[in-house]
């Protein structure tokens, strides 16, 4: 079967997993970094950095969900699908069409209340206690998860359309 041509969206949202992909290697050379200089300033100098187990959780979690929002731009999230994989063709297809249109809905839900969440005083006095840092930098990736996460779906689900989902008959 001859390959179609990409959308535009579907270009873009590669151009964004690839920035994803890249902030999540620095991310991960950070967190080697960081982890190595706190042993050395722990054990060599007998003054480990205080901040280092902190950092190293917002680090971690940024890598997370970053990782997360790569494994939907290449399809590769968590399914559940022996049930599914038991119906007829259409009945497939629907049910990828239902489950793909609620992770939509409950991503523009969860991006809506972040944003919310984000803005809330709460959030904005809140401060990390050994960095001494405003949380709400930490606190960024969760709407940046929901958007891109967002984005990487809609730009999919044109291409999946014509491809994998298809009809048999209009494969010939």
């Amino acid at each position: 079967m001859p390959s179609r041509p990409l959308t535009w969206l579907s270009r873009a949202s590669r151009r964004l997993a690839a920035l994803e992909q890249a902030l999540c290697s620095l991310l991960i050379v950070a967190f080697g970094a960081l982890l190595i200089a706190n042993v050395f300033a722990r054990y060599v100098l007998n003054s480990p950095l205080y901040f280092a187990n902190e950092l190293a959780v917002y680090i971690l979690i940024w890598m997370a969900f970053l990782a997360v929002s790569i494994a939907i731009h290449h399809d590769q999230h968590v399914r559940l699908t022996m049930l599914v994989g038991l119906l007829p063709a259409p009945a497939q297809r629907a049910c990828y069409w239902l489950t793909e249109l609620l992770c939509v809905a409950m991503l523009a839900v969860m991006l809506w209340y972040a944003i919310g969440w984000l803005r809330s005083p709460s959030v904005t006095y809140d401060i990390a206690i050994t960095l001494d840092w405003p949380k709400w930098h930490f606190y960024l990736i969760v709407p940046i998860f929901c958007a891109t996460s967002l984005f990487h779906l809609i730009a999919r689900l044109p291409d999946r359309s014509r491809t994998v989902f298809s009809l048999p008959s209009d494969e010939e």
